[in-house]
């Protein structure tokens, strides 16, 4: 026999079964609801609702304004989760479990210690399973747990039993029943008897449920009702609907939109393929979801002028301060050699103290606190702001301060410092650079620098607003500076030293000026004198290099497939001479062709390796050969008599380049007559080879280009298409129109023609009826006057045999 204890963890199917038997029984029946759960009990059904499957139970991570309540609660009211639960928002164990999770953090505790004496080892019960998540059902459920799924379904599903048919006859009947009541009440009051719904002693105070406070009654008799009693109609909110008056919502029309452009990017793509590409590239683009935004920058804090008269006080004093050399001097002159150290802005915001951990730390020591019994001190607690839940009066909170605060100082402020700040006279100092109108000493300061310049450094504060521009002030603003100087210069003490300066003469200092160091150059302008000089020698390469190269010109893909120097020349006197010449002439024509193939390689080509120095000539020496060899194109032609035309030169190099041909055999170019037979064919076959070759090529970039081409032109080629049927048909109701015009235009014609033929023949028609009527009028008068005398005769008749009749009765 199998005994269950009712408990053990939630499954699924159990907490799919609690959920359900909560909505049919309510929250209040936890007897009937554990009915359904046959390893559970009521208490268990209960405390897994309210801590686990309740939806107004938060199962999200925890907020620092929690974790704070927490812990001040937990403060407040000590092991009483039950009353903190409600005030955080959670369960009584979320919150125990928390608070323990915050002091083990606080101690620097690790919490997933396989050691911590509350985690459940195995073989151990889990004494809170219903805070816990339900476990997944197994795929072979037992029979016990079939069993209750069958019961539980066919009881949730039972609307139809014995209970609920009892309770909805009790309702129907109570409802029958209050609706006879209210139906008597209404017939008695009719009837003039009022009866009292409520049978017990009369409050003091008005009946709301029987009168109507602060009621007025109207007058009786006839009155002017007021213009509540008829109100008029606007006129301009009469066809205006609830959602014109709303206004438009902004998610509507969001979406208005998107549909809007999925709709025409689809019109797109049927329409005009390659745009619909090209905007749906450009959406996909990562450039376009990266707004790239103009740079503005703020304006300089220290112009130039300011930073060279800087520059020239730090010189003149560290001079001064070398040449003196005594205490007087350096307690007078300050060391503006270095910048400093101390930065008036910090690098990030002040970090502020964890309360949180701070507040667990003093939970620990409360909690591990001895009782006043045994004595001894009492535990160090850290001084926090939740008692007060608001930060403190007159405690900002940190943050990064703001390098141009200074600027927004108003001139002349006279403030005194409420936090501290440097005693000398004229404002504060910052690490050790004295800045006017910043903080501020218990002395009032002297205000900042008006615009937002860059105050001077001044350790001694002797610089005053306004001193570099005198011109402006009031006269007895200047008498007043002059006074202060004076006295100024009056307690310096007695000098040390004496200096003697020579003036030289006015000659000598001129020449002096003109014969001073040279003004040291800007490392910008050596640069772009570097970068021009290097264009410069560029050009000149660029010069230097032949004409093909910088024409573009065409070069062969292999030096040694053409033969220069052919292998026959004529006899004759100065052959030799002539042979010598053109072989220095090819042999130059070699070194260029290498020269440019190698430093100028042809895509696709395999440069040489090295090549055979050619001698550098300058830019004079190639001019003056250009100019020698147009002396002697010149000089030929002049001899000739007449200049080369293009056609005799167009011949001239077909007939050169006919007179070489490729040879397979030895991969070069040989003169015609010197090749055999075979060669040519061999030559032949493998030009026709190439020409297939190219063929096929070309063949297949004009098939892309054609497919390309009826890509981008298909939209227009079909919107062609239509317009041109459209046309035809255009044409073919135009010449349908035009032949009904012609034929109505023809059928109008004879028509006139015929309305006078019609018109006399209808017209005599007419008059033929016209008499025919009044020739049967005639006839239908004299009938009728017949008629009226054979009436009269017959009545005659009939009345003489009655008279006679009358007249036999009386005798």
């Amino acid at each position: 026999m199998r005994i269950f204890i009712k408990g053990g963890v939630w499954k699924n199917s159990e907490d799919e079964i609690l959920k359900a038997a909560v909505m049919k029984y309510g929250l209040n029946n936890w007897s009937r609801v554990a009915s359904l759960l046959v390893r559970k009990s009521p208490k268990q059904c209960k405390a897994r609702w309210y801590e686990w499957l309740d939806p107004s139970v938060k199962k999200t991570e925890w907020t620092r304004d929690e974790e704070e309540k927490l812990l001040h609660l937990a403060k407040l009211f000590p092991t009483q989760w039950r009353t903190i639960a409600p005030l955080v928002g959670r369960t009584a164990h979320q919150c125990l479990e928390h608070y323990e999770k915050l002091l083990d953090q606080a101690q620097g505790r690790d919490t997933d210690e396989s050691n911590d004496p509350r985690r459940i080892r195995p073989g151990e019960i889990d004494p809170h399973p219903e805070t816990k998540p339900s476990r997944a059902d197994a795929v072979d459920m037992d029979e016990d747990e079939k069993e209750m799924l069958s019961e539980a379904r066919a009881r949730l599903a039972n609307t139809r039993g014995k209970k609920a048919k009892r309770k909805a006859r009790e309702k129907q009947l109570e409802e029958a029943r209050r609706l006879a009541s209210l139906q008597k009440r209404r017939e008695l009051k009719a009837a003039g008897i009022n009866v009292a719904r409520w049978k017990g002693k009369r409050k003091r105070g008005i009946d709301y449920g029987a009168e109507i406070p602060f009621e007025q009654p109207a007058p009786a008799g006839f009155y002017e009702v007021g213009p509540e009693e008829r109100p008029t109609g606007n006129l301009r909110l009469a066809n205006i609907s609830l959602q014109q008056i709303e206004g438009v919502r902004r998610d509507e029309e969001d979406s208005r939109h998107r549909k809007d452009d999925r709709r025409k990017l689809d019109r797109l793509k049927k329409e005009n393929l390659p745009d619909f590409m090209d905007k749906v590239n450009a959406l996909n683009d990562a450039q376009h979801f990266r707004k790239r935004t103009k740079l503005s920058l703020p304006a300089p804090q220290l112009t130039d002028t300011e930073l060279a008269d800087i520059v020239k006080l730090g010189a003149e004093g560290g001079a001064l301060a070398e040449e003196a050399g005594g205490d007087a001097s350096a307690n007078l002159l300050a060391n503006y050699a270095q910048t400093p150290q101390t930065l008036m802005t910090p690098m990030r915001t002040p970090r502020q103290e964890n309360t949180v951990l701070l507040e667990a730390q003093n939970a620990i020591a409360r909690r591990e606190q001895q009782t006043p019994l045994l004595g001894g001190e009492n535990p160090q607690l850290h001084a926090t702001d939740l008692d007060k839940r608001a930060p403190a009066a007159g405690v900002e909170t940190p943050r990064t301060p703001n390098p141009l605060a200074s600027s927004l100082v108003p001139v002349g402020s006279g403030t005194p410092s409420v936090k501290g700040g440097s005693m000398t006279p004229g404002g504060a100092s910052v690490g050790g650079v004295g800045v006017r109108g910043v903080g501020g000493g218990a002395t009032p300061g002297t205000g900042s620098q008006a615009g937002g310049m860059t105050p001077f450094r001044d350790d001694l504060s002797l610089n005053e607003p306004g001193a570099r521009d005198l011109e402006g002030l009031s006269k007895l603003r200047m008498r007043r500076l002059q006074s202060e100087i004076k006295d100024s210069l009056a307690s310096l003490p007695a000098p040390v030293n004496e200096i003697e300066v020579a003036m030289p003469p006015d000659g000598q200092m001129d020449d002096g000026n003109d014969q001073g160091e040279a003004m040291e150059v800007d490392m910008e302008e050596v640069i772009k004198r570097q970068e021009a000089e290097m264009e410069r020698i560029k050009e000149e390469e660029r010069k230097k290099q032949t004409q093909v190269v910088n024409l573009g010109l065409p070069r062969p893909f292999l030096l040694n497939t053409v033969k220069l120097v052919p292998d026959d020349l004529p006899d004759g006197p100065g052959a030799e001479e002539m042979l010598n010449a053109e072989k220095m002439v090819h042999h130059e024509m070699e070194a260029l062709l290498t020269h440019d193939a190698l430093h100028h390689p042809l895509k696709g080509s395999n440069p040489p390796k090295k090549a055979e120095p050619i001698e550098d000539f300058s830019l004079g020496e190639i001019d003056s050969a250009r100019e020698t060899l147009e002396e002697a194109v010149s000089s030929e032609q002049d001899s000739q008599g007449h200049e080369v035309e293009d056609p005799h030169r167009q011949k001239a190099w077909d007939e050169a380049i006919a007179a070489y041909i490729y040879t397979p055999s030895s991969r070069k170019y040989s003169l015609l007559h010197t090749v055999g037979k075979a060669e040519r064919i061999s030559s032949h076959q493998k030009s026709i080879e190439q020409l297939k070759t190219y063929l096929a090529r070309e063949s297949k970039r004009a098939k892309k280009l054609e497919q390309r081409l009826e890509t981008l032109t298909m939209g227009y080629q079909k919107k062609a298409k239509t317009l041109l049927k459209s046309i035809e048909d255009t044409y073919n109701d135009w010449v349908h129109r035009a032949d009904e015009v012609d034929s109505y235009r023809m059928m109008g014609q004879q028509e006139s023609a015929a309305i006078d033929k019609r018109t006399s023949e209808l017209r005599t028609l007419l008059d033929r009826e016209k008499s025919k009527h009044t020739s049967l009028q005639r006839r239908y008068a004299s009938l009728k006057l017949m008629r009226e005398e054979l009436d009269k005769i017959l009545f005659a008749a009939d009345t003489a045999p009655s008279t006679q009749m009358v007249d036999g009765t009386h005798t």
